[in-house]
């Protein structure tokens, strides 16, 4: 989730009064490996913005000492390929340009959704490494075993697995991401799901070669070189 298409982190930028709850939720994406930065002033907001190319800027027009307005129209014209989620007071911003629009009262878990469906639309279509090949719009991976369908869950299991290939993920950091739960108390789920994706990607499931287990940690899909490079985004100077 957290990388584009030449494996650079994602960008995520905060504009405005970022409340405890929003904040919260945004940073959860640090741990998908996006980038996740906060500006309390337009001025600093449009430093950030210049410095690091954000792919998403969020913008809280609310108890904020600038015009979200201009700043909408700053980033459209300075960054036209970034998306735009203004969050405003009920009967207020209907004339702000932007791509998605923020109503409060709404919960932290609200702007992280918001926030994720902009991602996915970022992102490609189809996922490859080594053999595994996994259309996210399908739902379907090819492997060892063929073709087979998966279902939702799966999908973003998998997913998540090949985003951060060679890298081992802990069971906490999945129950999270794709159960949208801290509570370890019962991972059966999980344990059943990780069954299923090695029936239809692994050649014998029963001795995974893989996507393996690391004991009392998590688990790891191996893809020899398939490694994502960890360079950050170069920043790129812009026309104040």
């Amino acid at each position: 989730m957290g990388r584009d298409p030449n494996g650079r982190p994602i960008q995520i930028l905060f504009v405005g009064r970022a409340e405890p709850s929003y904040e919260k939720f945004l940073q959860s994406f640090q741990q998908e490996g996006c980038a996740v930065h906060f500006a309390r002033t337009q001025t600093m907001g449009l430093q950030l913005a210049r410095q690091f190319q954000p792919n998403i800027v969020v913008i809280n027009t609310v108890n904020s000492h600038f015009s979200g307005d201009r700043l909408c129209r700053i980033l459209a014209r300075r960054l036209p390929g970034a998306q735009r989620v203004l969050i405003v007071e009920r009967g207020e911003g209907a004339q702000i340009p932007c791509e998605q629009r923020l109503v409060r009262p709404f919960t932290g878990h609200k702007l992280r959704e918001t926030v994720r469906k902009m991602l996915e639309s970022t992102l490609p279509h189809t996922l490859q490494l080594g053999e595994v090949e996994l259309n996210l719009t399908a739902r379907v991976v090819s492997g060892a075993q063929g073709r087979e369908h998966l279902t939702p869950k799966e999908c973003k299991l998998l997913s998540a697995f090949m985003r951060r290939p060679n890298q081992v993920i802990s069971r906490q950091e999945l129950m999270n991401e794709i159960w949208d739960t801290h509570y370890l108390g019962d991972t059966r789920t999980l344990d059943v799901h990780i069954r299923w994706l090695r029936e239809k990607i692994e050649v014998d499931p029963h001795n995974p070669t893989v996507l393996v287990t690391q004991r009392g940690v998590g688990y790891k899909l191996i893809m020899p070189g398939a490694e994502l490079p960890p360079d950050p985004l170069q920043p790129s100077e812009l026309e104040d």
